[in-house]
């Protein structure tokens, strides 16, 4: 890895910034600059890390650690965990987490469901997701639009969603093989 001994990104795409990722991310850098860290903390915007509902959101290298819901109050815990304290627990995205495991149930269901694009849908607002977060989803490539029997949509959960949630394969992949 670089010369730093942690490697903060946080997402500053279009969902993230519209809840306040590049006012965390500039606190956050004055807060390291202040504490004379930045010798060994770097802070870096980047892309999407696909958790657009649940931002703003920091990746933290070498920990493997992804931070989420991140705001201006918790920068100051943030920089104390990055300068070796306590990690914020509350903030960390793990696959126990309650936003995790509300996406792996969709995913479960919407796997079950027909496919058929109402169903999908119902079945997203059933799990407290709304238009917007489904439209995410497929242009992620979490979901996929295909069309279905009688010229209805049908919805199609990826690979990429399946192997994020340990889902397993779906019957086209297990055969189409290796």
């Amino acid at each position: 890895m670089y010369w730093t001994k942690r490697h903060v990104l946080i997402c500053n795409a279009s969902h993230c910034t519209q809840k306040g990722a590049n006012d965390v991310a500039g606190r956050m850098r004055l807060e390291v600059i202040r504490r004379k860290l930045d010798a060994t903390i770097l802070i870096n915007n980047c892309g999407t890390i696909d958790l657009c509902d649940i931002g703003p959101n920091i990746v933290v290298y070498p920990d493997n650690v992804i931070l989420s819901g991140v705001t201006l109050k918790d920068v100051a815990r943030v920089v104390d965990f990055l300068a070796g304290g306590e990690i914020p627990e509350e903030l960390v995205l793990s696959r126990g987490s309650p936003a995790e495991a509300k996406r792996r149930a969709f995913f479960t269901d919407a796997i079950a469901s027909s496919g058929e694009e109402s169903e999908v849908t119902e079945l997203a607002i059933a799990h407290g997701f709304n238009d917007t977060w489904i439209a995410e989803q497929l242009r992620r490539g979490f979901m996929a639009r295909k069309p279905g029997p009688g010229g209805a949509q049908s919805i199609t959960i990826t690979s990429k969603a399946r192997t994020r949630y340990g889902l397993g394969a779906s019957a086209s992949e297990v055969r189409a093989g290796p």
